[in-house]
């Protein structure tokens, strides 16, 4: 799973928070995943076994995200 071809966006709130706590998100199955850098890139996620995770700068950048709700 790459940015490219996720299906998931995140809200701006998620991004800061995650920002703030050192987590970053799965592109395959969307669960968070801590201790990661802002920058993070393909590290593997706890939750599925993908290596799918990025930081919230690098979702940001990819344009990944919304306003409002989740």
């Amino acid at each position: 799973m790459t940015p490219e071809t996720t299906r998931y966006r995140f809200t701006l709130e998620e991004l800061q928070q995650a920002d703030d706590w050192s987590e970053g998100f799965c592109l395959a199955c969307r669960a968070p995943r801590e201790c990661c850098e802002p920058d993070a890139s393909a590290y593997p996620c706890d939750e599925c076994g993908e290596h799918a995770v990025y930081g919230p700068h690098w979702i940001a950048i990819a344009g990944l995200f919304k306003e409002g709700a989740a």
